[in-house]
C-alpha cells in the first residue's frame, strides 16, 4: 500500500512535464474548418471539389476530393490544399496565439498528394514555409519542406522547430507556399502543434518523483525478500 502511494505522488509530481499540451487551436483539423484563416477558400468535402486551384477543404483522403490525388486511407482528418496559384507565398494557414515568457517546441506534418497513376501532366513541386511572427509583419522561418513529385506522394514529412519570447505577447503562426505552380503543387497539412518547453524546476521536480519511485521500488524488493 505504501509503495502504491508513492507512485501515486510522483506521478503527480511528475505530471506537468508530461502534460504537453497543444497550443494550436484545431491543430489536427478534426473539428472542420475552424480556429484559422487562410489566402486559400474554403469548400466542402467532396467528390472532385478541388477544382481549380486556390481552394482547400478538410477531408480524411486526398482522392476523395481529386481523382488524381493520392488515396490515404488514414481516417483522421487534414487540410487539402489545391495550391494558389499568382501573388508571393500565398498563406496556406494562419494562427494567432497568447504565449507567455518561456520556450515552446513546434511541430507540423504536410504530404505531396499528386497524384496517383491515372495523372500524366505537369506536376510541380510545393515549397511549404512553416513560419512565426510577434508582429504580424516580419516572419521568420521555422522550418520548410519542398516536396519531390510524383516519387513522394502520400509520404507524411514532419518540420520542427522552436519560438522563444522574454515576454508575455501573441505570435502569429502561417504556413505559407513558396510555389505557385498551377499543375501539381498539391498538398495536405496535420497535426500542427505548439507545446510549452518544461521549465528546469519542472524538469527537477519529475526527476525528483523517479527517485521516489526508485526508492520505493528498492524497499518493496527488501520486504518481498524479507
Amino acid at each position: 500500500m505504501k509503495f502504491i502511494a508513492c507512485v501515486a505522488a510522483c506521478g503527480l509530481l511528475a505530471g506537468p512535464a508530461h502534460a504537453a499540451v497543444n497550443l494550436v487551436v484545431n491543430g489536427d483539423f478534426e473539428a472542420g474548418d475552424t480556429g484559422f484563416t487562410s489566402d486559400h477558400t474554403y469548400v466542402a468535402p467532396g467528390d472532385s471539389v478541388l477544382y481549380p486551384e486556390g481552394l482547400y477543404t478538410i477531408a480524411s483522403n486526398p482522392i476523395s476530393v481529386h481523382p488524381y490525388w493520392i488515396d490515404i486511407p488514414d481516417g483522421s482528418d487534414m487540410l487539402i490544399v489545391n495550391g494558389k496559384t499568382g501573388g508571393i507565398e500565398p498563406v496556406v494557414w494562419q494562427q494567432a496565439i497568447d504565449l507567455a515568457p518561456g520556450a515552446y517546441d513546434f511541430s507540423a506534418q504536410a504530404a505531396n498528394v499528386c497524384c496517383n497513376a491515372s495523372f500524366a501532366g505537369p506536376n510541380a513541386a510545393s515549397n511549404l514555409l512553416f513560419q512565426y511572427s510577434f508582429d504580424g509583419v516580419n516572419f521568420a522561418d521555422l522550418a520548410s519542406i519542398v516536396t519531390a513529385p510524383p516519387g513522394d506522394a502520400g509520404m507524411f514529412y514532419t518540420v520542427n522547430g522552436q519560438i522563444h519570447t522574454d515576454t508575455a505577447q501573441t505570435v502569429t503562426l502561417r504556413v505559407s507556399n513558396g510555389v505557385t505552380a498551377a499543375s501539381g503543387n498539391d498538398f495536405a497539412l496535420d497535426n500542427i502543434m505548439l507545446t510549452a518547453v518544461p521549465e528546469p524546476q519542472t524538469w527537477g521536480l519529475m526527476i525528483a518523483g523517479f527517485g521516489l519511485a526508485g526508492l520505493a521500488l528498492r524497499r518493496g524488493r527488501r520486504i518481498a525478500v524479507a
